[in-house]
């Protein structure tokens, strides 16, 4: 009987003494395994506080890109409407010249304009002008430019245009319209970067 109680004493010691070793095992690969997913944890949380500052700086440099566009769009809106207000004082301001100066300019206008081919052609001027260039000064356009060998005859109409100044010439297969507005519109291309250099310096 003593030997068997001194076996299972013994086979009870060895028992314990293995699961002892067992749980201190199983303690160790714990302790392994939290450190191993505390690790990967803070390697987790640094990827991600870098992601995000990174993602911050691209959002914040993206902003700053977009305020400067916004920026510089204001600012070319606000140039492109200080050069279309100037362009559209420019009929205005040169019927407002002396009639010396003005009728010199219209009197190059209907000698550059007035078309070949034509017996006769008809000066329909603007309202503004009609007292500018009437019969007397279309007679001197026409002489003018029979001095220069076209034969054409220039009549003053009776009837006037609502125009900011200028005139339209008809003759029987065409209308030339010598009009400061649509004079303007069509060297409106060259004129603006000009009122645009003059007014902004650039």
């Amino acid at each position: 009987m003593r030997n068997l109680d001194r076996l299972a004493t013994r086979i009870i010691d060895e028992a314990r003494g293995k699961a002892d070793d067992i749980l201190k095992d199983a303690d160790a690969r714990c302790a392994a395994r939290a450190d191993e997913g505390r690790k990967r944890a803070d390697e987790i949380y640094k990827t991600t506080i870098e992601a995000a500052t990174v993602a911050a700086a691209e959002e914040e440099r993206r902003a700053q890109i977009a305020r400067s566009l916004d920026v510089r769009n204001a600012v070319l809106r606000a140039k492109g409407d200080m050069v279309d207000a100037l362009m559209s004082e420019i009929p205005a301001r040169i019927h407002a010249l002396p009639d010396q100066e003005y009728l010199a300019l219209i009197q190059k206008m209907m000698m550059d304009a007035a078309p070949a081919g034509e017996d006769e052609v008809e000066i329909v001027v603007a309202a503004p002008d009609r007292e500018r260039i009437d019969a007397a000064f279309v007679a001197k356009v026409q002489s003018e430019l029979a001095s220069r060998g076209r034969d054409l005859r220039l009549r003053l109409a009776g009837e006037t245009l609502d125009l900011a100044g200028g005139f339209v010439m008809r003759a029987s297969t065409m209308e030339i319209d010598c009009s400061l507005d649509a004079l303007l519109a069509v060297g409106q291309d060259e004129l603006a970067p000009l009122v645009a250099e003059a007014l902004l310096g650039r």
